[in-house]
């Protein structure tokens, strides 16, 4: 009798949960909605193709028996593999195509140290393809096919998306034989930052099913126009699980002008480093929701130096566009052009003001850098320059000497040894006799560059006004 009911039980629920009728209304509601997805793919798939190309790595081979000949016949030892051994391998990617005459767009990721790079249409037509140019530093690449009369996509506005709104992904999931497969989801979340993928991030977040091999395909709207490209997931099995990543296509569109006209892409650049500002944080600037960027250090002679933006500012909007955390503004500067006027409105001493500044063009050695705050470092944490301004910040003495810790990775050594952020590192050396002072940044990332992996290093840390202490680290790849 008991299991008898609980057979019954599901039947029953759903009995509750379905209407008992549908009504002729809800089935053409059902019904317009399925043929809007299947016209959009209709529409949109002949724009999107496959790409491949062939990477050509070393591979050891054999040269691991060097010094074992002897284990084999003399009459094998001609045989033996000696040294690097030349392997193939073939990507696999998507692309969007963007005009009639063979411009293409797909992730720098997909055709990166590629080699003989392939374009599938549609109708199984088969192109090579040139690279035009490539921005690694948001994964976008343009490539060329010699062919005429494409049906380029329809480009739409990715700054008027809406979380919630229904959205289609096209792409090859994992075999070329599963080109323009169209998956159906809603837009999660935009504006992601700090995701890890990219220097610049400003992702679109999505459920519509992404796998291996969809990046560089197309993510559309209800009305079949782009507004993003797919570009990676976040999967601990390597396949579908709900996240996925499109990079907005008015980012893409900034970055394709530049590398349509140029072959590289120009930035602009206010000469800022910053810092997220968390909950403590904002409390100690007096102010009620953390969000924006810290600026953490103004760059002597950059754009910003010139408007008179100061340490401990807090940029909360720029050009009219909200900051929410420090992620948001080097991408929000970085689409801009050199030479233009913007307004950033800041938080100094806790009441907002309004600023202009003239951006100039970011230079190379900049970009080579990077930004001030890597996620890692050789030695699991990032330091700068102390001013007395910061050494006050972290109730530490005017006047001292030595580099602030402004970062820490949790699941570094550092961090284990007790290292932390506000700290002075006020000595660096190989042992305990070979200790320099180190004054500034570049000095002690100067010092940190003499050291391989492997390698230990000695620091001398001030804790607090009080009390210091010697930390040994060995330097990570």
């Amino acid at each position: 009798m008991k299991n008898n009911i609980l057979r019954i039980t599901p039947l029953l629920l759903l009995l509750v949960l379905i209407p008992a009728q549908l009504s002729a209304s809800d089935i053409s509601v059902a019904k317009s909605l399925s043929n809007a997805f299947a016209d959009i793919s209709e529409r949109v798939s002949p724009s999107v193709v496959t790409i491949t190309s062939e990477q050509v790595y070393k591979h050891p081979a054999m040269g691991q028996f060097k010094g074992y000949q002897d284990m084999f016949p003399k009459q094998l030892w001609p045989f033996l593999p000696d040294g690097e051994r030349e392997m193939k391998s073939t990507s696999l990617g998507s692309g969007i195509i963007i005009s009639k005459d063979g411009y293409i767009l797909t992730n720098n990721h997909v055709i990166e140290k590629g080699e003989n790079i392939k374009v599938q249409l549609s109708d199984n037509k088969e192109y090579d393809a040139e690279i035009v140019g490539t921005d690694p530093k948001t994964d976008v690449a343009l490539i060329k096919i010699d062919a005429s009369k494409l049906r380029p996509i329809k480009m739409g506005d990715s700054d008027k998306i809406r979380v919630g709104e229904w959205v289609l992904a096209i792409g090859s999931p994992f075999s070329g034989s599963l080109s323009q497969t169209v998956t159906q989801g809603i837009i999660s979340a935009k504006g992601r930052s700090d995701v890890g993928l990219n220097q610049y991030e400003d992702f679109i977040q999505t459920d519509a099913a992404i796998n291996p091999g969809n990046s560089g395909g197309a993510l559309v709207n209800l009305d079949g126009k782009l507004i993003g490209m797919n570009s990676a997931i976040a999967s601990r099995s390597g396949g579908y699980q709900g996240i996925g990543f499109a990079i907005p296509i008015n980012l893409v569109n900034r970055i394709v002008e530049d590398l349509r006209s140029k072959g590289r892409v120009t930035r602009a650049w206010l000469g800022v480093y910053v810092q997220p500002v968390d909950a403590a944080m904002a409390k100690t600037l007096g102010m009620d929701n953390a969000m924006g960027a810290l600026v953490q250090q103004v760059v002597d002679g950059s754009p910003a130096d010139d408007a008179k933006l100061k340490q401990l500012d807090v940029i909360i909007e720029f050009d009219g566009h909200p900051v929410e955390n420090s992620g948001q503004l080097p991408i929000l500067v970085s689409t801009q052009r050199p030479g233009e006027k913007k307004k950033l409105k800041i938080l100094r001493d806790g009441k907002e003001k309004t600023i202009s500044v003239k951006l100039g063009e970011l230079p190379e050695e900049v970009a080579a850098a990077g930004p001030l705050e890597p996620q890692k470092s050789d030695v699991g944490f990032t330091v700068e320059t102390a001013t007395n301004d910061r050494l006050r910040y972290y109730k530490l003495a005017p006047g001292l000497d030595g580099v602030l810790v402004t970062n820490i990775d949790r699941d570094s050594d550092a961090f284990k040894k007790n290292v932390r952020v506000g700290q002075l590192i006020q000595k660096m050396g190989p042992n305990v006799r070979n200790l320099e002072n180190v004054s500034t940044k570049s000095e002690f990332e100067k010092n940190l560059r003499a050291y391989e992996a492997g390698d230990t290093i000695l620091l001398l840390v001030r804790r607090d006004n009080n009390n210091t202490f010697f930390v040994a680290l060995s330097i990570t790849d």
